[in-house]
């Protein structure tokens, strides 16, 4: 059974329930950092951790506040959508194409075997499958349904994504011309993932844009930034230190380029919604 609408008092009850839930998820999962085994199996044990614990925790979620199963927040049966894999790589192998195409240093760490394998897999399973599935679950899922359902479309879509900025604010110091970037980024990158949920009814693809973005991005294969990186594959120093091109204090992810590529998917996405509006809209009158 689902309720049509939420209380505002329970509406904010949940969204708090989300971020606790993620917080809570990733400090248990943490201590899988400090078992005795090589730091691949480590980030296979974290990141398979944190995706579970927060879907069980979210299942309680919405079964005791929001009358649902998770399937009604759109956490359902996972799925690859052959479309959304393309853009999922298309999206970061660009904006690390053009990052690559400004004046900077092109660097190959000299890492062993073993230490690249862990740090492939830590791509995968901690910034990849664990950051990109479990924040997507409580963003995409859990807190814009909650918002969904209590005030309308809109705002499920705008205030989570503002919610994800704010939160990558935490830890890292900046100016306001870094923190307008990372703002302005962060937004825009909530309100990109929200309308691909929104598109496909589903976290999976929003989860897999957001995986493959970070393993791209943030996993240390290619590290871009204002300065060399020893712990990745690969180093590309910026020789900019403009934040058009850097993204500031947070990185390149506030970049211009990154943001663009958000704009071009968001643009991209509101056309697909409203071609998928248009052939509902005309079965009606065949």
């Amino acid at each position: 059974m689902e309720t049509k609408e939420i209380g505002t008092s329970r509406a904010i009850l949940v969204i708090f329930c989300g971020i606790v839930i993620l917080a809570f998820a990733q400090g248990i999962s943490s201590l899988a950092f400090n078992l005795p085994l090589p730091r691949g199996v480590r980030a296979m044990i974290f990141g398979v951790t944190y995706v579970a614990l927060c879907y069980f925790m979210i299942r309680v979620c919405c079964r005791k506040f929001l009358k649902m199963e998770p399937e009604g927040c759109y956490i359902n049966r996972p799925s690859i959508p052959l479309p959304w894999l393309a853009r999922a790589i298309i999206l970061p192998v660009t904006v690390s194409a053009l990052l690559l195409c400004c004046p900077g240093e092109l660097s190959k760490n000299n890492v062993s075997t073993v230490e690249a394998i862990n740090i492939i897999l830590s791509a995968v399973f901690i910034v990849g499958l664990g950051a990109g599935v479990a924040e997507e679950m409580v963003f995409r899922g859990l807190i814009m349904k909650t918002l969904e359902k209590r005030w309308g479309r809109p705002l499920a879509i705008i205030l989570p994504s503002v919610i994800f900025g704010l939160l990558h604010v935490l830890g890292v110091k900046m100016n306001l011309v870094d923190l307008f970037f990372l703002l302005v980024a962060g937004t825009s990158v909530g309100i990109m993932f929200s309308l691909i949920v929104y598109e496909s009814n589903s976290i999976w693809p929003s989860a897999m844009v957001h995986g493959v973005w970070n393993m791209i991005m943030i996993g240390d294969i290619l590290n871009i930034g204002t300065s060399h990186k020893p712990g990745a594959l690969f180093s590309y120093k910026l020789a900019t230190t403009s934040t058009l091109i850097t993204g500031g204090a947070f990185g390149v992810e506030a970049s211009i380029f990154a943001i663009s590529g958000y704009l071009v998917v968001i643009l991209w996405t509101l056309s697909l919604l409203k071609k998928k509006r248009n052939d509902q809209s005309s079965s009606l009158f065949q």
